[in-house]
């Protein structure tokens, strides 16, 4: 199957329009920020409306306009949402709660979907992995190692 690239910027405003309709949205994931979890290229996601939000939900906001990011939520306090990658060590983003787009309801990967709302294994992650923030960078680190066979060069000699 051909694949087509679309920029963000003209892709997602259509994304969101069609889960703002009541459909569901699957698209493969981009970008490493999400790992260990969601890899880019690997996992596809599914996006659905917001029904309600909670910590360690990860949802599609509209950061700024025209920017969409995918990552998990943080915190949730006077109408601002606090976000951060589970691949990012730091960085994080607030924004209105009104921006945020759309919930990510499954995660399909080699064939096997993940439905967040039911799968044990993802509320397990998505409860733990949070609280690891001050080991996340070594962790991170291990899993490149380990998964992706990604050795530094100064290991190889």
């Amino acid at each position: 199957m051909d694949r087509l690239t679309v920029e963000n910027a003209v892709f997602l405003p259509q994304v969101v329009q069609l889960i703002r309709e009541g459909h569901t949205a699957t698209m493969m994931a981009r970008g490493n920020s999400m790992r260990p979890f969601i890899e880019d290229g690997r996992d596809k996601l599914v996006f659905g409306q917001v029904d309600t939000l909670a910590v360690g939900d990860v949802i599609l906001a509209e950061v700024t306009e025209g920017h969409f990011v995918c990552h998990r939520i943080e915190t949730i306090q006077s109408g601002l949402v606090t976000m951060r990658g589970d691949g990012n060590v730091a960085g994080t983003e607030v924004f209105p709660i009104a921006n945020v787009r759309a919930k990510l309801l499954q995660v399909v990967r080699k064939g096997k979907t993940y439905t967040l709302a039911t799968s044990r294994t993802w509320k397990y992650y998505s409860a733990v992995w949070p609280k690891l923030l001050p080991m996340r960078r070594y962790l991170l680190a291990l899993y490149r190692l380990l998964w992706l066979h990604q050795w530094p060069e100064r290991w190889k000699k």
